[in-house]
């Protein structure tokens, strides 16, 4: 059911906003992400989200692999009519870096859902994401937040020396829980 995959360490997040605020909500999105798990006490890396507007921008981040061993990756799933990057050229940036160690990459796009992009960073395992979690639905900026608050605040309570497939599950079946008890649609993918 699932992977053999173990990422060790407690979790340590890196957490990128991508969307380049181009709506000007999604810059608080991430921050209001941050802030929640930083009272939870989630072991976060930086001061604050990474602002990128392109994927070169993740390559410091990235050649510091043992800062991080998780990803949230917050973009937007389809063209924005602007200058910022959208999920699949994230995507091909990070799938032609390979790290020393396996990685958790947990992708958030929201009514600009990319069904393709989402399904490749699902099926594949060979890059930096070894376990993964990625809408298979466009997902309101609630049912996103709501979803991603839980996944990592479940995994940071049941993954205190390593990341596995099964608290990877865990985690997400949890999130999925709170959004269908809330009555907010919206499917989540795993790979674990």
């Amino acid at each position: 059911m699932w992977s053999q995959t173990i990422i060790p360490g407690e979790p340590r997040l890196l957490i990128v906003d991508g969307s380049g605020d181009v709506q000007g909500w999604e810059a608080e999105f991430c921050d209001r992400i941050w802030n929640v798990l930083a009272r939870k006490g989630f072991r976060l890396v930086g001061e604050g989200p990474l602002r990128a507007r392109n994927p070169e921008e993740l390559a410091e981040h990235c050649r510091d692999q043992d800062s991080f061993n998780c990803m949230f990756l917050a973009c937007h799933g389809k063209d924005t009519q602007s200058d910022v990057t959208v999920l699949a050229g994230y995507w091909e940036w990070l799938s032609q870096h390979q790290g020393p160690d396996p990685k958790l990459l947990a992708v958030c796009t929201w009514d600009d859902h990319d069904a393709e992009t989402s399904e490749s960073i699902l099926e594949s395992g060979d890059n930096i994401a070894s376990l993964a979690v990625a809408p298979q639905s466009p997902l309101s900026p609630r049912a996103a937040g709501l979803f991603y608050m839980k996944f990592f605040t479940e995994l940071g309570d049941h993954s205190s020396d390593s990341i596995n497939g099964r608290m990877v599950w865990f985690s997400c079946s949890k999130a999925r829980e709170l959004l269908r008890r809330r009555r907010l649609p919206g499917q989540i993918g795993m790979r674990c």
